[in-house]
């Protein structure tokens, strides 16, 4: 039995390689064209380095389909030289014949839920950074370990933003240094909160330090102040951190500073549970792709293909429907994650299950 485990995992190997280099190769391929227009200004080190980072999540992104093909094609192939007939002659049931694929695929969403709590955050952050700062050129900035975003202004000003609610344009600790050509500290403005009304920001309870000439300070309280600022919601938007630059926990604090600020966190709880599902989407299309390719028999592999992929793809747009449920609070959180999976894993497992031999 090892040997039949070591040749149907094999069998399963070589089209998963396979098919993991040629969608990473044309995901890289189509991007680049999506964005040539873009790229036309940076330098070539800069769009190799950015696609170098984001080789993690790319592989994260296209491994269930990879996973997918595997399955279906290592069956049916199996299928096709009649030797799935003679294991099944030799009194192996469907289940036990597909049970290396299973563990395989097991071990590659547990492989992916890894690479996403370690490697695909930060190389993803990176590879964001890079894009922000030399494509799309957006001032240079700087995160703390608390997420906190320093943020260079135009006028030698520089902008410190604890929390950035994107959708209203509104910032929860907002703090402005204005310095002089020789870095001297001119005037330093603090705010509880800022807020994009008219055209402008609009500040509420915070203070303004002045410079007098003789180097000592000037404070002045206020309940609300208009500031004149290049910089709109939309600038600002770009350097906010992402959900998938960060690990689970870093999220999770990420939540409870939201919650603490009174700032809605429900799209962001979405993306937390989100996490750990998209991690086992492998596993629920090797499901998927054993089903389907213990059912055409023989002949019919490669046209049930398209088949597999169709409901692959029926799987990705369920996802995204309940996922954007979950963002606007229709739904719980970890049903809008996990419920997609749920669906097809139990069609799936029905569907082995029910199989005669």
């Amino acid at each position: 039995m090892r040997i039949l485990d070591r040749y149907l995992s094999l069998e399963f190997l070589k089209v998963f390689g396979f098919s993991l280099i040629v969608f990473l190769s044309l995901y890289v391929i189509v991007d680049l064209f999506d964005r040539l227009a873009r790229y036309l200004d940076a330098p070539g080190w800069v769009i190799v380095q950015y696609y170098v980072y984001r080789l993690p999540l790319i592989a994260f992104q296209v491994m269930p389909v990879a996973v997918l093909l595997a399955a279906l094609f290592s069956i049916g192939n199996l299928a096709r030289h009649n030797e799935l007939l003679a294991m099944k002659m030799g009194q192996l049931s469907s289940v036990r014949i597909v049970t290396p694929l299973l563990i395989l695929s097991l071990l590659a969403s547990l492989v992916a839920l890894a690479m996403g709590e370690s490697i695909v955050p930060n190389m993803n952050e990176r590879a964001l950074n890079l894009y922000r700062v030399s494509v799309k050129k957006v001032a240079a900035f700087q995160r703390t370990k608390d997420n906190d975003i320093w943020y260079r202004a135009r006028g030698n000003r520089f902008l410190h933003i604890s929390l950035m609610e994107v959708a209203s344009g509104t910032v929860r600790g907002f703090t402005l240094f204005e310095l002089s050509p020789d870095f001297q500290l001119i005037r330093r403005v603090d705010a509880k909160e800022a807020r994009w009304q008219q055209g402008r920001w609009r500040l509420t309870d915070g203070d303004v330090l002045l410079t007098r000439p003789d180097g000592t300070y000037q404070v002045d309280p206020f309940t609300s102040l208009a500031l004149e600022l290049e910089e709109k919601p939309a600038d600002l938007a770009q350097v906010v951190r992402e959900s998938e630059e960060m690990t689970s926990a870093e999220l999770r604090e990420y939540i409870e500073r939201l919650v603490k600020s009174g700032v809605s966190s429900i799209p962001y709880k979405v993306d937390l549970a989100a996490k750990g599902s998209t991690a086992f989407i492998s596993l629920v299309m090797a499901i998927i792709g054993i089903a389907f390719a213990l059912r055409t028999g023989k002949g019919g592999v490669t046209a049930w293909a398209g088949a597999c992929v169709l409901v692959g793809i029926c799987y990705w747009i369920l996802l995204s429907v309940t996922l954007s449920l979950g963002r606007g609070g229709v739904l719980h959180p970890l049903i809008a994650a996990w419920l997609p999976n749920a669906l097809f894993t139990a069609a799936g497992l029905g569907s082995l299950f029910t199989l005669k031999t």
